[in-house]
């Protein structure tokens, strides 16, 4: 009896040793599912130029994207500045995004329409719009996070934040 526990005691502990040695591995590594595209520069507040990486713009490919639900000032015109450098510091080059599309996934100057989240998390169109550096504006039928837009928009009005305050013509 004490014969026919040995082979099995052996092989249940060459098991665990050949497990404890990573030997029974899988031969690839279990990978997460890809990240999203990369920013390459912020264009002005609320475009960026990115690559990528398959799952929405093709892979290498480099695209514009425009921000869904918000218009941050034009080149010049009053918080333009400070909207591109707020982008900017929530996006800097080689953070990795994760993206939604709505209805549209074009404009029609080719930019992809996207809402994104940086890598901490945040939810960089509402981001913008609640601390005042972009007003929420919809282009229909991209309507997804329009109440967390619109949401955001009251807040930051109501607070006078950035451009709410600082610009006489977005009151």
């Amino acid at each position: 009896m004490m014969s026919s526990r040995r082979p099995r005691t052996t092989l249940v502990a060459s098991a665990a040793a050949l497990l404890g040695l990573g030997v029974l591995a899988p031969a690839t590594p279990v990978t997460a599912a890809p990240h999203g595209p990369v920013v390459i520069r912020v264009v002005d507040g609320d475009t960026l130029e990115v690559r990528g990486t398959g799952r929405v713009v093709p892979d290498g490919a480099v695209a514009r994207v425009r921000l869904l639900e918000i218009d941050t000032p034009e080149r010049g015109a009053c918080y333009s500045r400070e909207a591109t450098a707020r982008t900017a510091r929530l996006l800097p080059p080689g953070s990795t995004l994760r993206t939604e599309i709505d209805v549209q996934l074009k404009d029609r100057y080719g930019r992809y329409l996207l809402y994104v989240w940086n890598e901490s998390g945040v939810f960089v169109n509402e981001s913008l719009v609640r601390s005042g550096h972009a007003k929420a504006v919809l282009y229909e039928p991209n309507d997804k996070h329009w109440k967390t837009m619109s949401a955001a928009e009251s807040a930051a009005r109501q607070s006078g934040a950035g451009l709410w305050s600082a610009c006489r013509a977005s009151r």
